[in-house]
């Protein structure tokens, strides 16, 4: 089966999804070891791990498909990615962004409303979008660039934080009519602790407003900050949650052992948080390789 058929079943099915925000291969193929259907290669996380920028807009879209060609090849689970604003400001870019990722091997896009450069929707700040009517010349455009029928295409806004929630549940209602496979609602507040009436509020408003998939953004920390949990999100209908766990937890494990190495000269005191060298090559297939060598070998 496609790649691209798994996630739209993905998708029609009732069980809530939580795909792990990754941002390499390694990232993808531990994911898809411990048993996720699918994975999101996020954009911010793929900014830092590539180029060390943060999420500014400063990524382009020959650098992000041809590292999502290279997780999508190293996992044999759908792989949707954050496409960010399309990487251009006209229809014509959107359509060529589509068929770069259905070449690179990618089940989905996901692609949001904000001007271009886009910036991060958790930074402080309002999040400037384009014209309503501009979007939707973009979407239509997407959806006549798509070459697999399969391929999801999903559709975010960042409109809440400069217009507020009726103006993004307008937005979101609008995309979905326009084909929008699973859409978004980026809420800038969410990560706040004493947010919990207005998040329950705003995510059931959202979801009351659409009739296809919802996707919980920034699920993470709105369950972190105690605005709502992980039980409510799946109990109130939504599809799917976004993650962030993956990028924050590699920045703290990673510091934690090179401070350790730095002070100590060793990383003894901090063996048990590693994973051995036999772990470390069972992940990539290492033995499977080994005995294909050794089958193919000339004697």
């Amino acid at each position: 089966m496609k790649k691209t058929t798994k996630l739209r079943q993905l998708l029609k099915g009732k069980e809530f999804i939580i795909p792990p925000g990754v941002y390499d291969c390694i990232t993808a193929r531990l994911a898809e070891k411990v048993g996720f259907p699918m994975v999101k290669l996020l954009g911010n996380a793929t900014s830092a791990s590539i180029l060390g920028l943060p999420d500014l807009g400063l990524i382009t879209l020959a650098e992000m498909a041809h590292h999502a060609k290279n997780v999508a090849a190293s996992i044999s689970i759908p792989l949707m990615v954050d496409a960010d604003t399309g990487y251009s400001g006209s229809a014509l870019g959107i359509m060529r962004t589509i068929r770069e990722f259905e070449r690179a091997g990618v089940a989905g896009i996901g692609f949001e409303d904000q001007v271009t450069p886009k910036r991060c929707a958790l930074i402080e700040g309002g999040t400037p979008v384009v014209p309503l009517r501009e979007q939707l010349k973009k979407f239509e455009a997407a959806m006549e660039a798509r070459e697999d029928e399969d391929f999801v295409i999903g559709a975010r806004t960042d409109a809440e934080s400069v217009y507020g929630l009726d103006e993004a549940v307008k937005r979101v209602k609008a995309y979905e009519g326009a084909g929008a496979d699973i859409v978004s609602v980026a809420l800038s507040w969410v990560r706040k602790p004493g947010m919990r009436e207005r998040t329950l509020s705003a995510v059931k408003k959202i979801r009351d407003s659409v009739k296809g998939p919802v996707n919980m953004m920034f699920m993470d920390e709105a369950i972190q900050a105690g605005n709502i949990t992980f039980d409510e999100v799946k109990e109130l209908g939504f599809t799917m949650g976004s993650g962030n766990a993956v990028r924050y937890t590699v920045v703290k494990a990673v510091t934690d052992m090179l401070t350790i190495l730095k002070n100590e000269g060793s990383t003894k005191s901090f063996a048990d948080r590693m994973a051995s060298l036999k772990e470390y090559e069972e992940m990539l297939d290492l033995p499977e390789y080994l005995s294909l060598e050794r089958r193919f070998a000339a004697e």
